[in-house]
C-alpha cells in the first residue's frame, strides 16, 4: 500500500469573486466579509468514501471545486496525488456540444486507454443511446446525472468527486452507486460525494465532513455526525422571521469572516471598526509603498551588479550528489518519535528543532534513508529508524474503547469524554486550560497538570492526540497476541498505538 493520503487541502482560504468591491490586486484588496471559505484542512484517504454536507450557502460546492482542482484557492495548500474524475451537475448549461461528442472527448482525457467502442457502450449504460444527437445542455439533470455517474463509472480514476449528481440518479443508478462506492472502497480508491440529499449521501459514504458558513464545523463516522447536523437542520428550518435567520447561528457566521492571519496581532482593529481607515486610502498607501519598495530594491540592484564580470558557476560532483540524497518522494503520511527525543534537521534553512518522545510528525516525502516532515511551515528531514511510520489507512486492527480500556489507566479512560473535548482546538487555547506554566510552551509534547497524561500536537498546531499509562501489558500481548513493542488498533473516532516498551498508550484522531 502506498502513501493513506491521497489528497489534502491545508488552511485553504478562498474569496468570492461576485462582489463589487472586488479589487485587482487579489487577495490584498479582499475585506475580510468578503470570505467564502476560511482556513479549511481536509485530508482525504485511500478507500475512503467522504460525503459532504452542509445548510444552503455554506459554500460546500465550492470547495469541492478547489477539491477537484478546477478552482485555485487564494491562500493555503492543495496537494493532489494522483487522477481524478470530477462530475458537477451545475455544468451542463455549459455544454452545447452534442453527448455523443461530448462522451467522445472526454474518453481521451481518461487515465487507462479505451477501445473504439468505449463512446457507444457508454451511452448505452447510461441509458442515452437514442438521444446521442441532442445537446448536452438540453438534458433533464437526471440524464445529465446518468452520463455523468456513466462516464466516471468507466473512467477507471483513482478519485472521483460527484458534486450534486448522486441526488437527481433514478433507483437504478442510485443502486449502481452504492455498488460503485463499495467497490472503491475495496479496491482502496477513493470516492468524494457532495449532495443535500441527506437520505442518500449516508449510502455511498463512509465518512462524513460537515462544511458550515464557508468552515469545516465538524467531520467523523456517519454515526457521530448526521444525527448532530439532522437536529441544526431542524432548528434551522423551524426558523420563520427575518430576525429569527439573523441571530441563528450568529456566532459561527461571524467567525467565517475573521481572517486567521489577524486574529492575534489585530484584536484591536477587529473590536474598533469605527477606526478603520478607507478602503481608497488603504489602497493609495499600499500602491504607494509597492512602488517605493520596488523602486529602491531595482537601484540596490543596479549597483550590486556594476562592474561585475558574470562567470559560469562550476557544480562539483559532491553538490550534486548532495542534491540527489536530498531529493524526496511525495508522501503523505505521520511518524511517531517513540524511543527518545531527536533532532530534526533543517531543509532549505540552517535551523535545527527538537522533538520529544511521542511527537507526532506529519511526514511529507520520503527517500532511501529519510523522511521530509513538515512543522510550523518549515521542512526538516529525519532517519526513517528515528521514528514508527503511521499509515491511517492501514490495514490495522478494529476495536472499540471499552474493548481497550481495560488496558488502560483510569486517569484518561474514565474521563476520556473531557479530554477529548478538547481535540482539535489551538495550542493556546486548549494549554490555557489543561497545563501548569511549566511545560505550557513545548510545541509538540505537553504535559497535562499533576496528570500521568500528555498531549499531542500536530504541525498545525491542533491537540491531535494524548498519552497516557498503560495497564496489564503481559494479558493485552496475550488476547491480541502482539508480537513486537508497538501495535495498531483502529476506533470508530481514531487510532490507539500501544508503546509497549515503555507502557504507555497513544490515542490519536485526526
Amino acid at each position: 500500500m502506498g502513501s493513506s493520503i491521497i489528497l489534502k487541502l491545508l488552511n485553504v482560504t478562498h474569496y468570492y469573486r461576485n462582489q463589487q468591491s472586488k479589487k485587482w490586486y487579489a487577495p490584498f484588496g479582499y475585506e475580510a466579509e468578503d470570505i467564502e471559505l476560511n482556513n479549511i484542512s481536509l485530508h482525504i484517504y485511500e478507500g475512503e468514501a467522504l460525503g459532504i454536507l452542509g445548510e444552503p450557502q455554506s459554500s460546500k460546492e465550492v470547495l469541492g471545486s478547489i477539491l477537484a482542482g478546477e478552482t485555485k484557492p487564494d491562500k493555503g495548500k492543495y496537494i493532489l496525488r494522483t487522477d481524478l474524475y470530477y462530475g458537477d451537475i451545475h455544468d451542463k448549461h455549459l455544454h452545447t456540444e452534442t453527448v455523443q461528442d461530448l462522451v467522445a472527448q472526454s474518453v481521451k482525457m481518461f487515465p487507462v486507454k479505451v477501445n473504439d467502442h468505449k463512446v457507444s457502450q457508454i451511452l448505452k449504460y447510461a441509458h442515452l443511446a437514442d438521444k446521442s444527437d441532442v445537446q448536452v445542455c438540453q438534458l433533464s439533470d437526471s440524464e445529465y446525472a446518468q452520463l455523468l455517474f456513466g462516464l466516471a463509472r468507466t473512467s477507471h480514476s483513482s478519485i472521483l468527486i460527484f458534486n450534486q449528481v448522486i441526488r437527481h440518479l433514478n433507483e437504478h443508478f442510485f443502486d449502481e452507486a452504492i455498488n460503485l462506492s463499495r467497490e472503491y472502497i475495496e479496491d482502496n480508491l477513493t470516492m468524494l460525494v457532495i449532495d443535500d440529499d441527506i437520505q442518500r449521501l449516508p449510502q455511498v459514504t463512509n465518512y462524513l465532513a460537515w462544511i458550515s458558513h464557508g468552515q469545516l464545523r465538524k467531520e467523523g463516522s456517519i454515526r457521530q455526525l448526521l444525527p448532530v447536523f439532522q437536529e441544526h437542520e431542524k432548528d434551522r428550518q423551524s426558523l420563520t422571521t427575518e430576525e429569527e435567520h439573523e441571530t441563528f447561528d450568529h456566532d459561527w457566521k461571524a467567525s467565517r469572516s475573521h481572517m486567521p492571519e489577524l486574529t492575534y496581532n489585530f484584536k484591536r482593529v477587529e473590536r474598533y471598526n469605527h477606526a478603520k481607515p478607507p478602503v481608497a486610502l488603504t489602497r493609495f498607501w499600499t500602491l504607494l509603498v509597492t512602488f517605493t519598495v520596488g523602486a529602491l530594491l531595482m537601484v540596490a540592484l543596479m549597483f550590486a551588479n556594476l562592474g561585475v564580470i558574470p562567470m559560469p558557476k562550476n557544480t562539483a560532483q559532491e553538490t550534486i550528489q548532495n542534491q540527489q540524497a536530498h531529493s524526496f518522494e511525495d508522501n503523505l503520511a505521520y511518524g511517531v518519535v517513540l524511543d527518545s527525543h531527536i533532532t530534526l534537521k533543517g531543509l532549505h534553512h540552517t535551523s535545527n528543532r527538537q522533538a520529544a518522545r511521542y511527537s507526532l510528525l506529519t511526514i511529507t516525502g520520503e527517500n532511501s534513508k529519510h523522511y521530509r516532515v513538515e512543522i510550523d511551515g518549515k521542512h526538516y528531514q529525519i532517519a526513517k529508524n528515528d521514528v514508527r511510520y503511521f499509515d491511517p489507512a492501514g490495514l490495522y486492527e478494529k476495536h472499540s474503547r471499552e474493548t481497550l480500556s481495560t488496558y488502560m489507566g483510569k486517569s484518561y479512560s474514565n474521563y476520556y469524554e473531557y479530554y477529548n473535548s478538547h481535540l482539535h482546538q489551538q495550542h493556546k487555547k486548549v494549554t490555557d486550560s489543561l497545563v501548569p506554566e511549566k511545560g505550557k510552551n513545548n510545541r509538540l509534547v505537553v504535559p497535562v497538570t499533576e496528570q500521568p497524561i500528555s498531549m499531542l500536537f500536530n504541525d498545525e498546531n491542533k491537540l491531535t492526540g494524548f498519552v497516557y499509562p498503560m495497564t496489564d501489558k503481559s494479558k493485552l500481548k496475550q488476547k491480541y497476541d502482539i508480537k513486537g513493542n508497538t501495535w495498531i488498533a483502529k476506533s470508530d473516532d481514531g487510532y490507539y498505538i500501544a508503546d509497549l516498551k515503555h507502557n504507555k498508550w497513544l490515542y490519536i484522531e485526526l
